[in-house]
């Protein structure tokens, strides 16, 4: 084995070890606490030596510990149990195997009673319900110590120790001792935490009630001599704080006050004050159990029926919620399904797996289906959007209904296809949302609509447009012909003539220099419409090719509006169809002439290329830029002629441009669709 294995094998057995060792120190550390706990308490009950009769006693509140950490530990931390009693009772004056037999007797006392608790009333720790109370009463309290009793009393009298008056004596006494000590101590150790929770109102009532409740207990136990009347009766009145405290503060106040009071009352019975120190020590001492039981029992059960009852008013509120709740819900799903079936857009949604999970009536009829359970469940995009309207695979990748519940982001479509029931297609212009539950998205809404009428109408408008346009290109043409086969060559022959008169003798010099200059005007005349000419029909698209044109007419108006223009192309595929090629040469010259006119520079850049499937053509400038939107509204500009001149050779054209920072126009056309498309960019 290698060292880095043998090393990895070292390091997990230390990890395993670690998560060995440390159950077993919360378990070592759980143990030393129910022995200290035990031992403290049980010092406490030993306390009263002038009550007590051998090791036994009225109260024995560290039997109370016993249980409590049996039903907080479980039962594993029995050696902690069994060792704080024995050392309790080791320390007591009886024999050792005395001590021994009564730490048994505690410790199977306190496992029998949380058994009994377990398994007959389901016990729970926050004694929340009644059920809880008369449980830890009954089998924790009264049934348990039974058996602590017993195996207790045996041990004292199995090795000749003499308590009270008797072995019936010892054994009521003994029994009372540790049941009394589960009903004054078990409830404050298990609900202890719920009176660090109290809010600071509570918290001050909490020390009100307690200080009247010490004050008042003084003066009953206590017998001053200042008080001349006798006040057993008055020992009772301890029960309208224990009262006061369940309704306020719940079973750990309730607890903690019939504590409180025990505590005071033990003491000074011990001293021979209070009404339970006027007859003898076991009259005394059962007396004293049974005024400490009837205090823990009505405190307790009062504090658990109030806390059931406010979780049952809990319950209630929480019912009554979810029911108007589910109520909201279903009146919100009948105004939505009849929202959806009065509607006239076709809605559907799906869920991730884009199964159908509706589907309302203008959706079914748009879809050519007559019932709801044909599509509800069934994968939409292999329904009804598989495919594209040439009838090629539409793969769910890229549908964007897909990308919707992937990304969570709405979209908006209207180049799309739906197949309907019957296989035929019809366009669409759709609105898909993501569905969400929280922040999770769970599905997709799909609205849509036939637009099929208006692709024909749009259909309709093309063509009328496109006619439009194509008689506009042929009066360019004819207008450009005429301009250059009659009006330039009159011009020409008008030019000729001045020069050959002008070279008479017989003029006089004044109107021979007049005569000059009218040929010179002549001359630019017959030039500009020339130019024009050439703009309004160029020969050179047809002769030259596209880049040859572009070239020349570049040159040409650089020369004529006296600005400078850099013109490169490259990759150009060869050749381009006459539609594009007459499409790009005008958007050419209007972009050349917006730029001219509005953008107050005089240098411009003008890139012709083409990719392996596209042609583009870029005019920037750094000018004053515009507004797009804006623009769109001022016919001077042209910028919807350009977009409609490249719509018909399915073109795109895009525009860059800000105020003062300068103007890009960018069209691009697909080779394959401009080559098949009428001629129409003129």
């Amino acid at each position: 084995m290698s060292n880095d294995a043998a090393a990895a094998l070292r390091t997990g057995d230390m990890f395993q070890g670690t998560r060995r060792v440390a159950p077993l120190g919360k378990y070592l550390v759980q143990i030393a606490i129910v022995c200290l706990a035990y031992v403290v308490a049980g010092k406490l009950g030993q306390a009263t030596t002038n009550i007590r009769s051998s090791n036994l006693g009225p109260v024995w509140p560290a039997y109370g510990i016993a249980l409590a950490a049996i039903l907080k530990y479980g039962y594993r931390v029995w050696p902690g149990l069994m060792a704080g009693t024995f050392l309790v009772a080791f320390f007591s004056p009886v024999p050792h195997i005395t001590a021994l037999g009564q730490a048994a007797g505690a410790t199977l006392a306190a496992i029998t009673g949380a058994f009994l608790l377990h398994h007959f009333v389901d016990f729970r720790p926050s004694l929340s319900r009644l059920s809880d109370a008369l449980g830890l009463i009954v089998l924790g309290a009264l049934g348990s110590a039974m058996v602590s009793a017993s195996i207790g009393t045996a041990a004292l009298y199995a090795t000749h120790v003499q308590a009270y008056s008797g072995l019936g004596a010892a054994w009521l006494i003994y029994w009372l001792g540790d049941a009394t000590g589960v009903l004054l101590v078990t409830p404050i150790a298990l609900t202890f935490r719920d009176i660090l929770k109290l809010g600071r109102g509570r918290i001050k009532e909490s020390v009100l009630l307690l200080l009247l409740l010490t004050t008042t207990c003084v003066i009953v136990f206590s017998g001053l001599p200042s008080i001349p009347d006798k006040l057993d009766v008055m020992a009772f009145a301890m029960l309208l704080f224990v009262i006061w405290a369940a309704i306020h503060l719940g079973t750990s106040g309730a607890a903690l006050s019939v504590l409180l009071t025990a505590a005071i009352a033990t003491v000074a019975t011990a001293y021979g004050s209070g009404p339970f120190a006027q007859d003898s020590p076991f009259k005394n001492a059962v007396f004293l159990d049974i005024y400490f039981a009837v205090l823990s029992i009505s405190g307790m059960t009062l504090a658990t029926l109030i806390a059931e009852r406010e979780q049952l008013l809990r319950q209630q509120a929480m019912m009554e919620t979810r029911l108007r709740t589910e109520q909201a819900v279903r009146e919100s799903e009948e105004k939505l399904q009849l929202l959806l079936d009065s509607t006239a857009e076709a809605i559907y949604g799906i869920d991730l797996e884009h199964r159908c999970t509706f589907c309302n009536p203008a959706g079914l009829r748009t879809l050519g289906y007559e019932h709801v359970d044909e599509v509800l469940g069934k994968n939409m995009h292999n329904l009804i959007h598989h495919a594209r309207a040439d009838g090629t695979l539409f793969p769910v990748e890229e549908c964007r209904v897909h990308r919707v519940t992937q990304t969570g982001e709405g979209v908006h479509v209207e180049d799309e296809v739906l197949w309907r029931a019957n296989g035929t297609s019809f366009p669409v212009e759709y609105w898909s949302y993501p569905q969400r539950r929280g922040e999770e998205v769970v599905g997709a809404v799909v609205a849509f609509i036939d637009i099929t009428e208006r692709k024909l109408a749009e259909a309709a408008f093309a063509n009328v447009s496109r006619k439009l346009i194509e008689a506009q290109e042929q009066e360019r043409t004819r207008i450009g012909r005429e301009l250059h086969d009659d009006i330039g060559q009159r011009l020409a022959l008008l030019a000729v003539e001045l020069q050959q008169l002008r070279e008479n003798s017989l003029i006089l010099p004044d109107v021979r220099s007049r005569m000059g200059e009218l040929q010179k005007q002549i001359s630019e005349i017959a030039a500009d419409i020339q130019s024009l000419s050439h703009e309004l029909h160029s020969a050179k698209l047809q002769y030259l090719g596209i880049a040859g044109a572009m070239r020349g007419f570049c040159q040409e108006f650089g020369e004529q509006q006296k600005v400078e223009i850099d013109f490169k192309t490259h990759d150009l595929p060869s050749p381009v169809s006459p539609d594009t090629s007459l499409c790009f040469f005008r958007v050419l010259q209007e972009a050349l002439h917006n730029s001219a006119k509005h953008s107050g520079v005089r240098h411009f850049e003008v890139r012709l290329w083409g990719t392996s499937n596209e042609i583009h053509l870029t005019v920037k400038d750094s000018g004053a830029g515009f507004d797009r939107e804006t623009a769109k509204t001022s016919r001077g500009l042209g910028l919807i002629s350009m977009e409609e001149r490249l719509k018909f050779v399915k073109g795109t054209l895009s525009i860059d441009s800000q105020p003062n920072r300068g103007t890009t126009i960018h069209a691009c056309v697909r080779l394959s669709a401009g080559s098949d498309s009428m001629r129409a960019a003129g």
